[in-house]
């Protein structure tokens, strides 16, 4: 019967534009699903024995799954070489077909509809941090290669491998942050460092004397108090919704909190394990933030979590943990460091700017904390960050999609640091 099942619903797809299965779908043995978008033709993927979702779909080329449980995806295409899960325009997973008809990616659990495309080449280094080209931080399978980018070579091998300059990198040229008004700052001495634009004049702003009230909201944030970055810790810490709107004077939205819980969070607690107290908490502060965090925005807050997560190796679970959330949403420097983040920091240092830091230089200081903490800067400027952007691709050759490679960006965008 089973086997007659199998057969059945192949067929079916084959001579059949769309088929949508139902809900609490199960997959009796692998699914070809054939005619499915592949460069200017088509492959033929499989939905391999056991799969489950709420449903799937193949329409026009497109094949497409909602609400996936265990649901893995190959294809016995020999010409597949890997296989690419996107949600919109995000890449979320990603695996090499090295064993036609076996191999296969796994979609994420979070609830979301996916996109499954099959690709000509091995193209999931996308989904790796920028040192993961390096060494064997990795989280997909390709990203444990220890290859490097065009213009570099490896050096070292295993968790010491990193990439050097082999002649011929591309050559940046850091935004030009005198045509707008910009800010930047050490996170070793808190002090704010204000372009004021087309004058080119830069100016110190002390922490403890400049009045809040010739500063923007925004960038307020940058002169929080340490007092209040630690109120704003205990707040959060504490896991009481109530607690927390009453801090920030707003009225509790279940509809925001339900939202980010199945999206910004989702994303953030995937397969990490983390308590449902802890995920809550994390709810809280994405959907409501705190005093100094309320111009960060619930995506940002969400990033900073990412952050956080990249740098420690771990979700916040406690006061000494969110303390260090919140220093990092204000640009301050966390209490406690990470070994694998510094190395990781000082990797992408050299990749990007071609030379080791000057540790007596503040902004080749402030490049590494921010690509080792993901430090938030005070005032955003868009055209620095577009300009950033732009460089860590042609650094890195993919548009940075994970917490390490936007750190990246934003330390040449906000640092200045320079080749």
């Amino acid at each position: 019967m089973k086997k007659f099942i199998f057969i059945t619903m192949s067929l079916f797809l084959i001579i059949s534009p769309i088929l949508a299965a139902t809900n609490d779908f199960t997959a009796d043995g692998n699914i070809t699903v054939s005619g499915v978008t592949f460069g200017s033709g088509t492959a033929d993927m499989l939905i391999m024995n056991g799969s489950t979702a709420e449903s799937w779909e193949f329409s026009g080329g497109s094949f497409t799954v909602t609400n996936p449980g265990t649901f893995n995806v190959g294809s016995s295409d020999s010409s597949v070489k890997s296989i690419k899960i996107t949600q919109g325009a995000t890449d979320v997973a990603c695996g090499e077909n090295t064993s036609p008809g076996t191999s296969y990616v796994t979609l994420p659990t979070a609830a979301a509809t996916y996109t499954i495309v099959p690709y000509t080449t091995t193209d999931c280094t996308s989904l790796c941090d920028p040192v993961d080209n390096a060494a064997t931080l990795n989280s997909f399978p390709t990203c444990g290669a220890a290859t490097c980018n065009t213009g570099y070579t490896l050096s070292g091998s295993g968790s010491s491998a990193t990439c050097v300059s082999a002649g011929g990198a591309v050559i940046i040229t850091p935004p030009e942050k005198k045509q707008t008004s910009s800010q930047s700052y050490d996170p070793l001495t808190g002090k704010l460092t204000v372009n004021d634009g087309d004058n080119g004049a830069a100016k110190k702003a002390d922490n403890q004397k400049q009045p809040e009230t010739a500063m923007s909201p925004v960038a307020k944030r940058a002169i929080a108090t340490l007092k209040q970055i630690t109120d704003d810790a205990e707040t959060i810490s504490s896991g009481d919704v109530n607690k927390i709107i009453k801090a920030i004077n707003k009225k509790r939205d279940l509809a925001a909190e339900i939202n980010y819980g199945k999206t910004i969070v989702a994303k953030i607690a995937a397969g990490s394990g983390v308590a449902s107290e802890t995920r809550n908490t994390i709810t809280s502060f994405v959907a409501y933030g705190t005093k100094t965090t309320q111009a960060l925005g619930a995506g940002e807050r969400g990033g900073v979590i990412n952050s956080f997560k990249a740098s420690f190796g771990k979700l916040p679970e406690d006061l000494s943990d969110w303390l260090n959330v919140i220093k990092i949403a204000n640009g301050r420097w966390p209490d406690k460091t990470s070994e694998r983040a510094d190395n990781r920091a000082l990797i992408n240092f050299r990749i990007v700017y071609s030379r080791d830091p000057d540790k007596s230089n503040p902004s080749d200081n402030a490049a590494v904390t921010i690509m080792a903490y993901g430090l938030r800067p005070t005032d955003r400027n868009l055209d620095s960050e577009k300009a950033a952007i732009k460089i860590f691709r042609n650094i890195y050759g993919y548009i940075p999609k994970k917490a390490t490679a936007w750190d990246v960006v934003r330390a040449i965008a906000y640092s200045g640091a320079t080749r």
